[in-house]
């Protein structure tokens, strides 16, 4: 066999789905719990996948897994290919078949807001099976077979079709440890501790910052006496503030669960300051009729309205 028909045979099958799965999740552990295998088994698969390539498909570093874009070509046509063989297979099943709901939404609102939540829903609906993509990755949700997204976007830019969820406001919030009882009266006095801050490459940072809430309150330019914390996700930042390693600037809905819960308290509730953002639900409306999605989303919406609420 030449070196070019030896390019142009097809990979094997067999490990498609475990890279499917540790790609979406940027995670072999995550994969091998998804897929029922042990993650010494994805290791393989995907090592052999990367042979019969002849590229790497991901970047391995000590806490982190990260796509190629190699592995970002392969992901998005194995996801495609994937995705079409799970609805041929669906169909031939018939209504007999499992009752699944795929939702796509960004990691921070999965681990703060969504995933406590899920637990009820499953007591509620015991055969209704959710498979959640929690990546900061926009997916084609009739091209990739995704039910459902809730997306974080600009209020300008939110789509035609999509349902708003809530309008995003933004204030300061702390451990009450930190507080002790103590009442502040400038907001200038935040900067006494750490000043917990996202990354400017995350979606939003740049406006939904110290600098911007410090302006919209007042204060001026603050010196952050105490030093600043960046982080890279926003449930980084607000698990951070709850352990009482600074003061964090935390967004509507996440504020309010907080705020109810009593792991932060907001000294200032009078300066909510608005984002310019919205959380927007939207539906693929190839299956927008399925009763078992029409049940999940009116479940998301009476969740969004039974949520805690700001004071006034």
């Amino acid at each position: 066999m030449n070196k070019s028909s030896a390019k142009r045979r097809p990979v094997g099958l067999a490990a498609l789905r475990g890279f499917e799965s540790a790609a979406r999740h940027l995670s072999f552990t995550a994969a091998a719990a998804e897929l029922n295998l042990t993650q010494s088994s994805i290791s393989r698969q995907i090592a052999t996948l990367e042979r019969q390539v002849g590229k790497a498909l991901f970047v391995r570093k000590t806490r982190a897994l990260l796509l190629t874009p190699a592995g970002q070509l392969l992901q998005q046509a194995v996801q495609q290919a994937l995705a079409g063989i799970d609805r041929s297979v669906d169909a031939i099943r018939g209504e007999g078949g499992a009752q699944r709901v795929t939702l796509s939404t960004y990691a921070s609102f999965a681990s703060l807001w969504l995933v406590p939540r899920l637990a009820l829903f499953q007591r509620l609906h015991p055969g209704i099976e959710i498979r959640l993509d929690a990546s900061d990755r926009v997916v084609d949700l009739q091209a990739e077979d995704v039910d459902l997204a809730i997306r974080w976007v600009p209020t300008g830019r939110v789509p035609a079709h999509a349902t708003l969820l809530i309008d995003d406001v933004l204030a300061p919030a702390l451990s009450p440890r930190l507080l002790q009882g103590r009442r502040l009266q400038y907001p200038a006095e935040l900067a006494q501790w750490p000043l917990l801050d996202l990354d400017d490459g995350v979606p939003g940072a740049k406006r939904l910052n110290w600098t911007t809430w410090f302006d919209f309150a007042g204060a001026g330019a603050v010196e952050a006496a105490a030093g600043r914390l960046v982080f890279s996700f926003v449930d980084q930042a607000v698990q951070a503030a709850i352990r009482g390693q600074g003061v964090a600037l935390v967004r509507s809905p996440f504020l309010q669960d907080c705020l109810a819960s009593g792991d932060l308290v907001m000294p200032f509730a009078q300066l909510r300051m608005p984002c310019g953002y919205r959380h927007v639900l939207i539906l693929n409306p190839e299956v927008a009729r399925r009763p078992h999605l029409q049940a999940f989303v009116a479940w998301l919406n009476e969740q969004f309205a039974q949520a805690p609420q700001l004071e006034a």
